[in-house]
């Protein structure tokens, strides 16, 4: 059985990540377990009683802080690999750091990862997660019927930018929400909304295809479970 571990910056991203696993790959006989980051320690998970069709077991821990998920690779690296792990995921924000300082980070966390047997890699979602939300331009209708790319260019915001060039995708988001009276917030309820609305199928033909990030994480993700 193939044993993946994911660790990502926050709860928006480990919804995100666990949406992916439990939609695009359930086929693959895939078993998802959740942990969180708590004053530095990760407690990881005895392996649960897995079904006969379980072929990958995948725990998404969400390291509640940007620095934490390279941090806490390195310290359950040794422990991942002795129980027979078989790939390790980082995947965290660039922002507050800026598009500027953005190959610098990258460069650093590359020659931060442990190296050794256990594959491990990490992935940036440049600037932020939600930038791939913004990508997914016809989610917002379904957030209101009102948001079309009319209206939210009428509001200031011109969705031909790529949205990785936004330098605080959350705030964009936001933003657009407001236009009609909706709130983005970093809670459960408001993520939910927005995971729920995103089209799939737009995500499959339209985003990964177009925005480098989302679509090195996604790959990297669809190799490690399958």
């Amino acid at each position: 059985m193939k044993k993946v571990a994911i660790f990502v910056e926050g709860m928006t991203e480990q919804k995100f990540v666990v949406m992916f696993l439990t939609e695009w790959f359930s086929s693959l006989g895939i078993q998802v377990q959740l942990a969180k980051q708590f004053q530095g320690r990760v407690i990881l998970q005895t392996l649960p009683t897995s079904p006969s069709n379980t072929v990958t077991y995948v725990m998404v821990v969400d390291c509640a802080n940007d620095d934490q998920v390279m941090t806490q690779i390195r310290d359950q690296y040794q422990t991942l690999s002795n129980s027979g792990y078989t790939a390790v995921i980082g995947l965290r924000d660039v922002y507050p750091k800026t598009h500027a300082e953005m190959a610098l980070l990258r460069l650093g966390l590359q020659k931060s990862l442990p190296k050794g047997p256990l594959m491990a890699e990490i992935h940036l979602a440049e600037m932020e997660v939600e930038a791939w939300f913004i990508a997914e331009t016809t989610h917002f209708a379904r957030i209101s019927p009102k948001l079309t790319v009319e209206r939210i260019a009428k509001g200031g915001i011109d969705l031909n930018v790529p949205c990785e060039s936004w330098p605080q995708p959350a705030e964009t988001l936001r933003k657009i929400y407001k236009l009609e009276g909706f709130a983005y917030k970093k809670t459960a309820k408001s993520v939910d909304r927005t995971i729920v609305a995103l089209s799939r199928t737009e995500l499959a033909i339209t985003v990964i295809p177009a925005v480098r990030s989302i679509s090195e994480f996604v790959n990297a993700l669809a190799s490690a479970v399958s």
